[in-house]
């Protein structure tokens, strides 16, 4: 089965936060993905048997290159630049027209720098 992911919610801004991890503001509206199987119903989707095996991940891209805006986790000792809670368990809601879906919320992400970005979310299968 193939999944892909569709992002219904874009965070328009932040505030940066430097190194001032306690007064950080979240993104606004936080980022929030569905995840869509290509041919089935949402039905089938919230009943799949594979649903707690899958995660998403957010990072964070440069906007002027399409490169990550920052290197992978423990290759350098700078501080990240997206904090927060980046990674996010399927969870089952409606939509603004009642249809029930599988949804993935990043409420909790910060940006440290100030600039342009643009965020990518991975959808990850967890080995069983």
């Amino acid at each position: 089965r193939s999944y892909s992911i569709e992002i219904v919610q874009h965070p328009v801004k932040t505030a940066e936060f430097g190194d001032a991890t306690l007064t950080r503001l979240p993104l606004a509206p936080p980022l929030i993905a569905r995840l869509v199987v290509p041919d089935h119903s949402d039905a089938e989707i919230v009943d799949d048997p594979d649903l707690s095996f899958l995660v998403a991940q957010v990072s964070i891209l440069s906007t002027y290159d399409a490169v990550p805006a920052e290197a992978p986790s423990g290759h350098t000792s700078a501080p990240r630049l997206l904090y927060g809670n980046l990674v996010s368990s399927p969870h089952i809601l409606r939509n603004l027209q009642g249809r029930q879906g599988v949804y993935f919320l990043f409420p909790d992400v910060s940006v440290r720098r100030q600039g342009q970005y643009q965020l990518c979310v991975t959808l990850l299968r967890i080995p069983r």
